[in-house]
């Protein structure tokens, strides 16, 4: 167009609009190119769907009515924070299923369920221990991923492998597994069942909550290593929760050498183990264990020895197993309080209620119920008699439902009480629930105030003028 024509055509507009149109124009050309030059524009979040029974691989697989059949399709997926990672209630899958990329704190990658709520939850198997594999059902590589209501079964022992990594290859187990790296994760509302490796957690700042594990009889590593419901190998997390059910392996073929302090049987609830890195600020409060092997073990030696391990809490758990309460082979600086333990159950291997050994330890035992049958040693010192843990031990209730009541070498402590802690139903007890204290249970009010705010089953503490002894506050 001619400048004189281009001038005639103009002359009715106002200039200044014909510039803010243009700006605008300029504005939604360029823009998206900066934005996706600076990394910054918004990407909309993605669910991916998986169905075993309906799905098909050829699928978008972005809906509902379009799901994914297996998990390879995922393989080629770039997971973004905010994305969802579905799977269909009452399908089966055959791990592993390996989150490689990382949500981040405001939006987290979530792997869970969909479907409805009276079928199963969707289900991960793996029965293969090999090298890359290690038998995980799913595993996490990334950080800021959470997992909840999915059913893992059935994962395999160890077997002998060519293991290019550092440490020990039974740390790379787990039914769920946190790779080493992998940081925020948490894992929630899962079923785990008879898996020798529930939950390992390798990487920091990992929330484990509200899981059910149960029913593992087999040996993790033949045929020195019982199966573990939960295992952490970093510091800074968190387990509560959670409830645990026979975790034990008895065999007579179960043994750790000639200088060992039992055989026979081995497994547990929880253990803290992998001595090359310390640990701290691991807090294991408001989990439920029964016939597990153990509710807590914490290992002094693997591929190092003597580790720094301080400052763990354990705090209003309800324990009902066998072998012990606690086997701190080494940390120091740690609170186990308001728990309530019950060491009813003997087998091949026992260590008493309080196994801890670190000299000069320090750690703090205290507003604990713990009763006793079969003449079990409530303080064990090392089962051999042979440490100085040097706790401070005070408020403590002590009982012996049937046989003697055996102290031991370190306790009874300060302000002890011996007394039937007056249980809910302990003979016949098939839940925590049971060992809720009745109003004239002497653990009423005669605890420490060590700033907890909510009991077992979240009463608020205290219910009376000081809080009560154990896991449960008498509700007034």
């Amino acid at each position: 167009m001619k400048k004189k024509e281009y001038n005639k055509v103009m002359g009715g507009i106002d200039r200044n609009v014909v510039r803010e149109v243009a700006f605008v124009v300029f504005l939604s050309i360029m823009l998206p190119s900066f934005a996706g030059a600076s990394g910054s524009r918004e990407k909309v979040n993605v669910t991916y769907y998986f169905d075993s029974k309906r799905g098909n691989d050829h699928n978008a697989g972005t809906s509902v009515k379009a799901p994914w059949r297996t998990l390879s399709p995922l393989e080629a997926v770039r997971l973004r924070p905010g994305d969802s990672v579905r799977f269909k209630r009452g399908s089966s899958f055959v791990g592993p299923l390996v989150i490689k990329e990382s949500g981040n704190s405001e939006r987290y990658i979530v792997v869970t369920d969909y479907g409805s709520k009276d079928e199963q939850l969707p289900h991960f198997t793996n029965l293969i221990f090999a090298e890359g594999n290690y038998g995980n059902c799913i595993r996490l590589v990334g950080s800021y991923i959470m997992v909840q209501n999915v059913y893992c079964s059935c994962t395999p022992a160890y077997e002998p492998i060519e293991y290019p990594g550092e440490g020990w290859v039974v740390w790379e187990m787990g039914a769920i597994h946190i790779q080493r790296g992998a940081e925020y994760c948490i894992i929630r509302n899962n079923e785990i069942k008879d898996c020798v490796a529930g939950i390992r957690s390798n990487g920091e700042y990992a929330l484990i909550e509200n899981n059910l594990i149960h029913d593992c009889n087999r040996v993790l590593k033949e045929w020195n290593w019982g199966p573990i419901g939960i295992w952490l190998g970093a510091d800074n997390q968190e387990v509560r929760y959670n409830r645990v059910f026979n975790y034990s392996a008895v065999d007579p073929r179960i043994g750790w050498g000639p200088d060992s302090y039992g055989s026979g049987a081995d497994g547990g609830a929880m253990e803290i183990d992998d001595a090359r890195f310390p640990k701290s600020h691991i807090s294991i409060h408001h989990n439920y264990t029964s016939d597990c092997q153990g509710f807590l073990e914490v290992t002094w030696t693997d591929v190092k020895q003597n580790p720094p391990y301080r400052d763990f809490q354990i705090h209003h758990n309800v324990s009902d197993d066998y072998q012990q309460f606690i086997a701190l082979w080494r940390g120091e600086d740690c609170h186990i309080e308001n728990n309530t333990i019950i060491r009813r159950k003997v087998n091949a291997n026992d260590w008493g209620v309080f196994n801890i050994t670190q000299r000069n330890g320090r750690n703090f035992i205290r507003n604990n119920i713990v009763v006793t049958e079969k003449n079990i040693v409530i303080f064990n010192l090392g089962r051999l008699g042979n440490a100085r843990p040097k706790d401070s031990i005070s408020h403590n209730l002590y009982f012996a439902a049937s046989g003697e009541l055996k102290i031991g070498l370190e306790g009874p402590g300060e302000s002890a009480i011996f007394a039937d802690p007056k249980f809910k139903n302990y003979n016949k007890a098939s839940s925590a629930i049971d060992f809720t204290i009745l109003a004239n249970s002497p653990a009423k009010d005669k605890g420490l105030n060590l700033g907890y705010k909510l009991d077992f089953v979240n009463t608020p503490i205290p219910q009376g003028t000081v809080p009560d002894i154990g896991a449960f506050e008498y509700k007034q």
